[in-house]
């Protein structure tokens, strides 16, 4: 397990830049929690989590609608920082985000008040954090531009292909409710198409499991 000193420089290409003073206070300022899986934090509505780092685990982000469907944005795995949970920091900027953690998770948080400090001080945390916060909105608009004009079998056979990415192994312990959520459509229609998957020899299905027979295909839909 690495310190908390090896975990910022590792997340933080700022972290260098840094007066010792910073570092020291950023590293007492900052809280560490244990967090079970299915854990749900919600991020916005004037409320401001700070920048959060997964030292461990997996959490999925994801935006909810009224009717209580969710979309999922993008899931976060060791190492990777938080950003968009410090956004309403920003001037005239405040976005309604979710956060459920899929594995028992290790997060660390860096408060609001010690972040800003830095971001409004140095202007190597600024470009890093500007930097950050607009490669995430370029993701999430590539997935909306993604539901908008690419089809439900595509966004399927993709979401597919995620959690054989993420899983490592091409049997997938999944259910078609999460492979909805993340394909952004209804699970009625993912049982469908895994059954037309199914029969065109692209997966398998068992209870509980799906298992990925043709990548390239799969790749293809």
């Amino acid at each position: 397990m690495s310190t908390i000193n090896e975990l910022f420089e590792q997340s933080f290409p700022f972290w260098g830049s840094l007066a010792e003073e910073e570092q020291a206070e950023m590293i007492l300022g900052t809280t560490k929690n244990v967090c079970k899986k299915k854990t749900r934090l919600h991020f916005g509505g004037g409320g401001c989590a700070g920048v959060q780092i997964i030292e461990k685990g997996r959490a999925r982000i994801f935006i909810t609608s009224p009717n209580g469907g969710d979309i999922t944005l993008f899931r976060l795995i060791d190492g990777d920082v938080s950003i968009l949970s410090a956004a309403c920091m920003l001037n005239g900027m405040d976005v309604e985000l979710d956060m459920e953690m899929e594995t028992d998770c290790t997060v660390y948080t860096v408060p609001k008040r010690l972040y800003k400090k830095l971001y409004d001080e140095n202007g190597s945390v600024k470009d890093y954090t500007m930097e950050m916060v607009s490669e995430k909105f370029s993701d999430i608009m590539w997935l909306f531009n993604q539901f908008v004009f690419s089809n439900v079998a595509s966004r399927l056979a993709g979401t597919l292909l995620e959690h054989r990415a993420m899983e490592g192994s091409d049997i997938l312990h999944v259910t078609h409710e999460t492979l909805a959520r993340d394909a952004g459509t209804a699970r009625e229609v993912v049982t469908r198409l895994l059954k037309q998957f199914q029969a065109d020899g692209m997966v398998s299905l068992t209870r509980g499991k799906v298992e990925i027979l043709d990548v390239r295909k799969l790749g293809k839909v």
